[in-house]
């Protein structure tokens, strides 16, 4: 493989150069019709009306050639020679007919879907086989970048279970699509199926295109929070007109479907016009991405000049410009949707945190420690293993709180905690239940794992000297033991057998603390 590769590199750079330079071989095909016109570069330029028709062509080659051209919106095309004698076509993205010194007149019958522009080229062999090969290559390596984009993003949004990474992976597999079936790749796999090059069929994934994109860019920039809501709306609401339109064209017959064009290319035009202005005001805002997503426009913008502005600097680009351009803005799109993705997923972070964290000992407060546990529950079901679980509840706190007052007693809270937490592993959830009663669960992979778990925690708490800004108060707790292996849903039965652990250790600490007084 690594050698056909070898091979095959030198021909497609050769390619690239001969379109770069615009190099063809020295041959000329004439049209015999009115509204043609040729250039220098052998290129033949008609406008081809709706319907069947047969085009006249005087040609003069020397060694075989390949009169080529799009196969876009045509439903028919044969090639004959003088004699009305059919030449083969050649397979390939192009309509492609090879021709010698003997074919010096031809006939050329067509039928065009709609009135439309096209360019007749003519070529040496070689030079049309290795300009099909670039075409192929370069095409080919954009759709499997696209596809490649569209799945891992899309698998990522999956996972993270975040529409934001679905509209962008709908925006880049419609816009592969749409050039999948304007530059006529599917023809190397499929040569006799005209559907593919059907006009209708284009437009409708250029409607899909722009919708997407704009759906994408709403999310992205947040238009809902940026823009006002008519603002918003009318961009959302143009969107749709021309989805819909695209749809409807479909169903209409070619001359109805082409005034719709008409009125689809407009509103396009204004939804782009809009939401190219909404990108430009949240980078004015500093909206977070946005200038990232400018940076893709401009590249759009600059290669779409090529197109308008600069096609005489380069073949290859004013054919391939666009492509380049969209492979380029894909990349920059994909980097700025993991950015606010991952932005998003930092903001809920934080935000669940705040909500789950109990304001004065820093720990889980019993909403989030339950929504913890839970999941720990789950896996160690999954997973096996032992189960933790240690209620602890500090020993004579009122009598601490009435005595010292409740800033000492608070005080004595946040030490507590604190101790807990060094005590434990981070994926441990340590939490208040209220007052002054902890929990801690733990899944751990061995009962010698859960015991020393146990241990740090008991000998921690059984006589501790805390120091408050009035006094140094000497802090016990009782801690209830619960270690299972054994498999269970419910987490309330399992607090509960904590809990009752832990209240038979306090009855034993008050009745030593009775005993030695």
């Amino acid at each position: 493989m690594a050698c056909r590769l070898s091979h095959k590199f030198p021909r497609l750079l050769f390619g690239v150069i001969l379109l770069t330079l615009g190099a063809f071989a020295n041959a000329t095909c004439i049209i015999n019709a009115e509204n043609s016109t040729s250039d220098p570069n052998h290129a033949l330029s008609m406008v081809l009306k709706g319907g069947a028709q047969r085009l006249s062509l005087r040609c003069d080659v020397t060694s075989t050639h390949v009169l080529y051209f799009p196969r876009n919106y045509l439903s028919y095309s044969q090639l004959y020679d003088s004699e009305m004698q059919k030449i083969p076509k050649l397979t390939g993205a192009f309509e492609s007919y090879a021709i010698n010194g003997t074919h010096r007149r031809l006939f050329l019958d067509m039928k065009s879907q709609v009135e439309r522009p096209i360019r007749l080229n003519i070529a040496t062999l070689n030079n049309f086989q290795t300009l099909a090969s670039v075409h192929t290559f370069t095409l080919s390596l954009f759709i499997g970048f696209c596809l490649a984009l569209t799945l891992y993003v899309g698998m990522l949004g999956a996972s993270m279970r975040n529409y934001g990474f679905y509209s962008y992976s709908f925006y880049v597999l419609s816009a592969a699509i749409f050039f999948l079936l304007q530059e006529g790749l599917l023809n190397i796999a499929f040569p006799r199926i005209a559907f593919f090059s059907n006009f209708k069929l284009h437009l409708l994934f250029a409607g899909i295109t722009v919708f997407a994109a704009v759906k994408f860019l709403d999310q992205l920039l947040d238009f809902k929070a940026l823009l006002k809501v008519w603002q918003r709306q009318f961009i959302l609401g143009m969107a749709c007109s021309a989805l819909a339109l695209s749809f409807v064209q479909v169903i209409l017959s070619n001359s109805d479907a082409m005034r719709v064009n008409s009125t689809l290319s407009l509103i396009t035009l204004i939804t782009m016009t809009c939401t190219l202005s909404s990108c430009v005001y949240a980078s004015y805002r500093k909206v977070h991405c946005s200038n990232l997503v400018l940076m893709g426009i401009t590249v759009m913008v600059f290669s779409m000049m090529f197109r308008l502005v600069f096609s005489d600097v380069s073949a290859f680009m004013y054919r391939y410009g666009l492509i380049v351009g969209i492979t380029i803005e894909a990349f920059i799109f994909a980097i700025a949707t993991s950015r606010k993705v991952k932005k998003l997923d930092e903001d809920r972070l934080s935000a669940f945190k705040r909500a789950s964290t109990d304001s004065l000992c820093k720990v889980l407060n019993r909403s989030g420690w339950e929504g913890i546990a839970q999941s720990l529950l789950t896996n160690f079901n999954k997973e096996g293993g032992f189960l933790t679980l240690l209620f602890i509840d500090i020993d004579n706190f009122k009598v601490i709180n009435d005595q010292y007052g409740h800033h000492c007693g608070d005080k004595v809270l946040q030490v507590v905690a604190k101790i807990l937490l060094s005590r434990c592993r981070d994926q441990d959830a340590v939490g208040r239940l209220g007052g002054d009663e902890f929990v801690v669960l733990s899944h751990c992979y061995s009962e010698g794992q859960s015991a020393r778990l146990a241990a740090r925690i008991e000998s921690s708490l059984q006589e501790r000297d805390i120091r408050t800004d009035n006094a140094v108060i000497s802090v016990t707790a009782s801690v209830g033991k619960y270690i299972t292996n054994e498999r269970c849903k419910d987490l309330a039965s399992l607090l509960n057998k904590a809990d009752k652990l832990m209240y038979s250790v306090k009855e034993k600490h008050k009745t030593a603390q009775f005993a030695s007084s």
